[in-house]
């Protein structure tokens, strides 16, 4: 869902966190978009992820099984181990349904850091949508030939936005529907710390650009905290 123009900034990022050879694991890593060129660049990496359907797409584009994978629900499992770099992109983390989940989710991440090691979380600033108070639609251009529609409607209460995803291109219109329960920046710092992480830096996008207000999106490193 996210413009394949991303795709070569979100990677450059990742592997400056680490050095070559390193093992890294992805949870929630889908069709593989960045665990596949991590791989490539010399990277051990893992990739944990429920659905069958987009492991296979993964190997489709990983022939050579440079990338690990594991079918399992990562909010349940990590791969045995520890990593130097674990994460979380495209609202994966959103997608666990409370707050509670999505804690335990950040302490199981925790666990597997090895020393020096990062999480990284990339989700979405809720602030642009909380306020709605009718459905809205949205129009984004995912590639050339490739654009999507997306119907968004708002739980404020329970913090929890749903979306209509219609996409259009290449001779085929599909279309699906997304929940997630978002959380504050401040709020998911805090998450972060009750599962023992703090925080080490927060961006505007994958170039480094500063999280402003007017951000749509911000992409937060965390870190085991030091004991007391």
């Amino acid at each position: 869902m996210y413009p394949d123009t991303e795709t070569p900034a979100t990677v450059e990022f990742l592997a400056s966190l680490v050095e070559p050879g390193a093992r890294v694991v992805e949870l929630g890593a889908g069709t593989g978009r960045l665990a596949v060129p991590l791989a490539a660049k010399g990277l051990s990496v893992h990739a944990v992820e429920v659905s069958g359907q987009m492991l296979e797409k993964l190997r489709e584009r990983d022939p050579q099984g440079t990338v690990k994978t594991v079918r399992a629900d990562f909010t349940e499992h990590v791969v045995d181990g520890n990593f130097d770099l674990c994460y979380i992109v495209c609202n994966t983390l959103f997608m666990v349904p409370d707050p509670e989940r999505q804690i335990e989710t950040l302490r199981r991440a925790g666990e597997h850091l090895a020393p020096g090691g990062t999480l990284v979380v990339e989700v979405y600033d809720p602030a642009p949508f909380h306020q709605l108070t009718r459905p809205e639609l949205q129009i984004r251009h995912l590639a050339a030939d490739r654009v999507m529609f997306d119907t968004i409607s708002v739980d404020q209460a329970n913090q929890v936005l749903m979306e209509i995803h219609t996409v259009i291109g290449g001779g085929s219109v599909s279309t699906y529907a997304e929940v997630s329960r978002y959380a504050w920046p401040s709020e998911l710092d805090l998450m972060a710390r009750l599962a023992g992480l703090t925080t080490v830096d927060r961006f505007g996008d994958w170039e480094r650009g500063p999280f402003t207000p007017g951000s749509q999106r911000h992409v937060t490193l965390y870190r085991r905290a030091e004991p007391a």
